[in-house]
């Protein structure tokens, strides 16, 4: 049985996502028709499910995902599986197999796709202790969420070029905003819980204002320069750690414990609660973990200049108005993540 899909131009995987819902909002706002593959109709905002075409299925769902991509003039693959702890087949499964599942049905349903721009991150990097430029060689850092992020990319780049279709990968810092994963999990450590820093927070922090995030993927589906290339995305300024969780504490009068940890200590503590927890509770994620040291106290403040040169870049939201934005956010769902 095949399915009958309504015309649209734009479709978007993870359209449930925090990343998701921001594009979604956008392309809508812009007037364009927008097509979603998404698992749970339901958990869609009801004012963006109205005005989409919704295909119900997921990337391992070959009749749904088909339809889905068919005669669309860009596909925004933002789904992925983004946590900070998970085993690597999960990793595996949403990250890399997704991507295969989604490039093969391109490959089958629409040969005629315009651009495809995928999400990647700047975790493909590793965590070395200077800031990359998309020149440096990836290694994923040994972290399943950033090797599988690696072998995403490397299939996209193989398999486009090998059927030609056109392609354009983002790699994002740590995106902040209404709904970021980091505001809720960290607002919750600065509210009334514990929160590290290490080094004294010194470490760029790399972020990425949603919506800038979201300026950036619409330009890189339409940008001719930007065809085939791959880009960092993080905003003009170099804010710390340390500036971060300051701004964000005060804003929310937060109560919580910082505790600030010398890097190689830090190292320490986390693998022996890796070790204590994969004996105890192997699918429950420890307070502390290498990958968590790593963000925190490595750069995440990855060069960014090939955009702006590439003319990509507007940077329309400051780190003040992103704060602000943020910090509303999280008092408004302390209790309830979007």
């Amino acid at each position: 049985m095949s399915l009958v899909i309504s015309e649209s131009d734009v479709m978007v995987t993870g359209g449930t996502g925090f990343l998701g819902r921001h594009l979604v909002q956008r392309l809508l706002d812009d007037g364009r028709r927008v097509r979603l593959l998404v698992r749970s109709p339901g958990s869609l905002p009801e004012d963006q499910a109205c005005r989409c075409t919704v295909v119900r299925g997921d990337l391992g769902d070959t009749e749904s995902l088909q339809a889905a991509v068919a005669g669309v003039r860009t596909i925004f693959h933002c789904a992925a599986n983004v946590h900070t702890w998970d085993s690597a087949e999960n990793y595996r499964a949403a990250n890399v197999d997704g991507v295969r599942y989604l490039l093969a049905a391109i490959a089958g349903s629409n040969p005629g796709l315009e651009r495809l721009v995928h999400v990647s991150t700047v975790d493909v990097y590793g965590f070395p202790p200077f800031p990359c430029d998309e020149t440096t060689a990836v290694s994923g850092g040994g972290f399943g969420y950033g090797e599988s992020k690696m072998q995403g990319e490397s299939l996209v780049r193989s398999f486009c070029t090998a059927n030609d279709i056109p392609f354009t990968i983002l790699r994002p810092g740590n995106v902040i905003g209404p709904g970021s994963q980091f505001v809720q999990r960290i607002g919750e450590g600065l509210k009334s819980g514990v929160m590290l820093k290490i080094d004294g927070g010194l470490a760029n922090a790399g972020v990425v204002d949603v919506g800038n995030l979201v300026d950036a993927l619409i330009w890189a589906a339409d940008a001719d320069i930007a065809l085939g290339e791959c880009y960092n995305v993080r905003d003009v300024c170099d804010v710390s750690w340390a500036e971060f969780l300051r701004v964000f504490r005060a804003g929310i009068k937060g109560r919580g414990i910082v505790v600030n940890l010398p890097f190689a200590t830090a190292m320490r503590f986390a693998s022996w609660m890796e070790g204590i927890w994969g004996l105890l509770a192997p699918a429950r994620e420890p307070f502390l973990h290498r990958l968590l040291v790593n963000i925190f106290g490595r750069t995440c403040g990855h060069s960014a200049e090939k955009i702006r040169q590439h003319g990509g870049w507007a940077g329309r939201v400051g780190f003040d108005e992103s704060m602000a934005r943020s910090i509303r956010w999280f008092i408004e769902h302390e209790s309830s993540p979007w």
